[in-house]
């Protein structure tokens, strides 16, 4: 028999096998965590040293504990933008909707890694022009009480060049609402973790239980709130977040100021203090938020708008 046909198989096994090796090494690594997933989406969490598990009643709440969103009277709009180095950026944006004791939100975040992608996904991406990863997060709540139980469903897609790859995962929370006194909120993030086996991006399983109290009614012109939070990153030690918030807003106009710290393993490369400023109009909250150091850049800054009607 010729050795032709199994000279052949053996070249397209290999050929094989190196085109899949590439669109691994492409995507970051089998053992990549998407750039979204590592960076807190709304800016006045960021200024809160990314606790969200307890900040109820904003739509970025989608991101962080679906059941947060509760409280919205009848509509929220969020949106939050960031530069980072190498040309590259960051944008979400977010909506929730209350419909009778339910509460749909939709939620929206891109990751335009610049033109220096390796910067972000390492070795395997240095030699691509452009990579982007888009989220989106869906969102069903409904509330009984002072109880609010939800879930989101969400799809990442992460482009290199002309390669891509996706994940799907989900989220579940609980928020315990107090009118405008206190919150407690408990949520679990990328539940089971990826549930795309074949792509390579890991989606960390993390759970948060968190704690807001005002110290005086939000309805007045004083502000005066604490933030206390326990986050559990997969793989990662526990995380401690303490923050606050104080300010004065007057027939709707007003400054508030945050502030928070964070307990954080030694590898990490986040700097352990956060704060931040919402401009208050009204119905309409500007935020903005700052960093020293993060995995995208040496020093942060973040801007977002908020709406409520």
């Amino acid at each position: 028999m010729s050795p032709a046909p199994n000279a052949r198989r053996l070249v397209l096994l290999v050929v094989g096998a190196t085109l899949a090796g590439g669109r691994v090494a492409a995507q970051g690594g089998a053992d990549s965590v998407p750039v979204l997933l590592q960076a807190p989406t709304s800016v006045r969490g960021a200024g809160l040293n990314g606790a969200g598990a307890a900040l109820v009643g904003d739509a970025g709440s989608v991101f962080s504990n679906p059941a947060g969103i509760a409280t919205v009277r009848h509509v929220a709009l969020e949106g939050a933008f960031r530069t980072a180095r190498a040309d590259a950026f960051l944008v979400a944006g977010a909506l929730a909707w209350r419909i009778l004791q339910f509460d749909v939100g939709v939620g929206v975040q891109v990751a335009d890694l610049g033109s220096m992608p390796g910067a972000f996904l390492g070795p395997g991406a240095a030699t691509a022009e452009r990579a982007r990863e888009v989220m989106g997060v869906g969102s069903l709540v409904y509330r009984f009480g002072l109880i609010a139980v939800g879930a989101s469903a969400k799809g990442l897609r992460r482009s290199i060049d002309s390669v891509s790859v996706r994940a799907y995962s989900a989220d579940a929370g609980l928020a315990i609402a107090v009118f405008d006194i206190m919150a407690i909120g408990f949520s679990v993030q990328n539940i089971a973790g990826n549930w795309n086996g074949d792509a390579p991006l890991r989606l960390p399983t993390v759970s948060r239980v968190g704690f807001t109290m005002n110290y005086v009614d939000p309805q007045e012109s004083f502000r005066l709130l604490s933030v206390l939070e326990v986050q559990w990153p997969g793989g990662s030690a526990a995380r401690l977040v303490l923050g606050g918030e104080a300010g004065v807003v007057y027939r709707g106009v007003g400054l508030i100021g945050r502030l928070a710290w964070s307990s954080r393993p030694t590898a990490s490369i986040f700097s352990a203090a956060t704060y931040g400023a919402t401009l208050a109009f009204s119905r309409v909250n500007i935020d903005y938020a700052y960093r020293q150091e993060d995995l995208l850049e040496d020093s942060t800054h973040r801007v977002g708008l908020r709406l409520t009607l």
